[in-house]
C-alpha cells in the first residue's frame, strides 16, 4: 500500500485469500467445535436461539436504569461540562476530578448517539455540548494532538501533548454531536482533525511506543499500528452513513486494505498489532505479537463497513476471520476471552481479562447473527452473554466491572466506563429492535 490513493475494487485484490485460506480460518464456534453452516437458515426461530424480546428488555434496562442514572449522578460534571470517570464502581465515590481528552471525545460521542439513535431527550445532548464547550477551550493552536489531562476546571495537568487517541476521540465526538446538534461547523472540524491526524499517522518521522507488549519493547519509527486504523474506520464509516465525501471514502478504503491484507498475518491468519511504516513486519518481537483485543473490535468495525458498502464479499471473508480471533482469543478454562497473546509461536498470553473485549465479541456476534442467520454466531452470543452478566455484573454495583484477573477475583475498583460498554448496549440494541420489526427475518441486506 505505498499510495494513499487506490480504488474499493482494488483493497480487495491485494493479498486476496484464496478459498482454502478461507477454510484454514475455519468456523470454529466459542467451544472450539465447528459450526455447520448448513444450519444457517432464514430465520432466528430455530432450537437455542436468541430470545429477542428478553434481550432487548434486558438491554433497556441496563442503559437507561443503571447506566444513565448512575453517570448522571456520579460521573457528568454539570455545572462545568465533562466526565468525571475515575470513581468507585461500588459506591460510586468520586476518586479523582481530573478529566481526560480521551473520555471527553468519548463521553461526547456516546451522548450524542444516544440522541441521535436512541431516546432524544433535550439533557443528553446538553450533557454534550458542555463536554464539547469543555473540551474545545483546550484545543491546540496546530496539528498537535491534545493534552491528555486537566482538572476539574479545565487547567492542562501537563504541557507535553498527549497521543493520536485523544484527537481521534474529540474528533468522532464532534461529529457524531454535529448530527445531533445540526451544527455543521462540527462536522468540518471533525474533519480537519481527523485527516491532521493521518498527516500525523503518514509523517515518516510520528512516533508512538506500542506499550501493550511490555514497557521495554522496541520501538518501531512511524509505525503502522492497528489500533490507529480501527478509530480511524470507525469514524470513517459513521462520517459515510451521514453523508458521502470522496475523501472520506478513500481514508476507509485505506484503512480496510491495511486491516485485512497487511495485519493479518498469512502465516498464523492473527492480526499484528504494529507493522513497519511500509507495512512490512518488524523483525524483532512485534512480529508474533497479536493483540487479539483490538483485532477483534476491529473486525466488526469492518463487518459494519462492509454492510454499509452491500460489499458481500468482504462482509463473508471478515466473518470467517473475525470467528478466527474469537476463537482463539477464548478461554476454555474459565470462559471470556483473552486480549493479549504476546508470543503466537510460543503461545504466551497475558491472562487477565477485560470487559470492553467481551462486549466487542457480543456486537460482532449479534450483527453476524442479524444479517446471515448464522448458528455460530447465536450460539457465542449466548455463551458469552452468560458469561459477562455471570462474572462483570455485580448486584449492588453503580457501574460494571472494568476489568480484572483470570477469574475477576481481583478488579478494578476505580473506573466507570462510559464508551465501550455503553456503545455495546446502544449497538445491541439498535440491532435487537432491527431484528424484532423483521420477526426473526435475517436481513436482506445483501439480496
Amino acid at each position: 500500500m505505498k499510495s494513499n490513493d487506490f480504488s474499493r475494487r482494488g483493497f480487495l485484490r491485494i493479498n486476496a485469500m484464496s478459498a482454502a485460506s478461507v477454510l484454514l480460518l475455519g468456523a470454529a464456534g466459542c467451544d472450539g467445535k465447528s459450526s455447520d453452516s448448513s444450519s444457517n437458515t432464514n430465520s432466528l426461530n430455530d432450537p437455542g436461539d436468541l430470545d429477542l424480546e428478553k434481550l432487548k428488555n434486558k438491554y433497556k434496562a441496563e442503559l437507561f436504569d443503571r447506566f444513565i442514572p448512575n453517570m448522571d449522578k456520579y460521573v457528568i460534571d454539570h455545572e462545568l461540562g465533562g466526565f468525571m470517570c475515575s470513581v468507585e464502581i461500588e459506591s460510586g465515590k468520586s476518586g479523582s476530578t481530573d478529566k481526560r481528552s480521551w473520555y471527553e471525545g468519548r463521553g461526547m460521542w456516546t451522548y450524542s448517539f444516544l440522541y441521535n439513535n436512541l431516546e432524544k431527550k433535550p439533557e443528553y445532548l446538553e450533557i454534550a455540548r458542555k463536554s464539547k464547550d469543555f473540551i474545545l477551550k483546550s484545543q491546540p493552536k496546530d496539528n498537535r494532538f491534545w493534552t491528555t489531562s486537566f482538572t476539574k476546571e479545565g487547567k492542562p495537568l501537563s504541557e507535553d501533548e498527549g497521543d493520536i487517541y485523544s484527537s481521534l476521540f474529540i474528533a468522532e465526538g464532534l461529529a457524531e454531536y454535529s448530527k445531533a446538534s445540526g451544527e455543521s461547523q462540527y462536522m468540518t472540524l471533525a474533519k480537519t482533525i481527523l485527516f491532521s491526524c493521518l498527516d500525523r499517522f503518514d509523517s515518516p518521522d510520528y512516533e508512538y511506543h506500542v506499550a501493550y507488549l511490555t514497557k521495554d519493547s522496541p520501538k518501531v519509527l512511524a509505525p503502522r499500528v492497528l489500533g490507529h486504523w480501527m478509530v480511524f474506520l470507525r469514524a470513517a464509516t459513521q462520517l459515510l452513513e451521514n453523508a458521502p465525501d470522496t475523501k472520506v471514502e478513500k481514508l476507509a478504503d485505506r484503512c480496510v486494505d491495511a486491516i485485512m491484507n497487511y495485519h493479518l498475518n498469512p502465516d498464523y491468519h492473527l492480526v499484528n498489532e504494529l507493522l513497519n511504516h511500509d507495512l512490512t513486519r518488524p523483525e524483532n518481537e512485534f512480529n508474533q505479537f497479536s493483540y487479539l483485543g483490538h483485532g477483534i473490535e476491529t473486525l466488526w468495525m469492518v463487518l459494519f463497513e462492509a454492510a454499509r458498502r452491500k460489499d458481500k464479499a468482504l462482509f463473508d471473508r471478515t466473518v470467517e476471520v473475525f470467528k478466527r480471533h474469537v476463537t482463539v482469543a477464548k478461554d476454555s478454562v474459565y470462559g471470556g476471552y483473552f486480549r493479549s497473546l504476546d508470543h503466537v509461536d510460543n503461545n504466551t498470553w497475558k491472562v487477565d481479562k477485560v470487559l470492553w473485549l467481551q462486549e466487542e465479541v457480543l456486537i460482532g456476534t449479534l450483527f453476524i447473527a442479524e444479517h446471515t442467520g448464522d448458528t455460530w454466531a447465536k450460539q457465542c452470543f449466548n455463551e458469552t452473554y452468560d458469561y459477562v452478566y455471570k462474572n462483570f455484573v455485580r448486584e449492588g454495583f453503580k457501574f460494571w466491572l472494568s476489568g480484572g484477573d483470570r477469574k475477576l477475583k481481583e478488579y478494578n475498583k476505580v473506573r466507570a466506563e462510559h464508551y465501550h460498554h455503553p456503545r455495546h448496549l446502544m449497538l445491541n440494541l439498535l440491532a435487537l429492535n432491527r431484528m424484532i420489526e423483521r420477526k426473526g427475518n435475517v436481513s436482506n441486506l445483501f439480496t
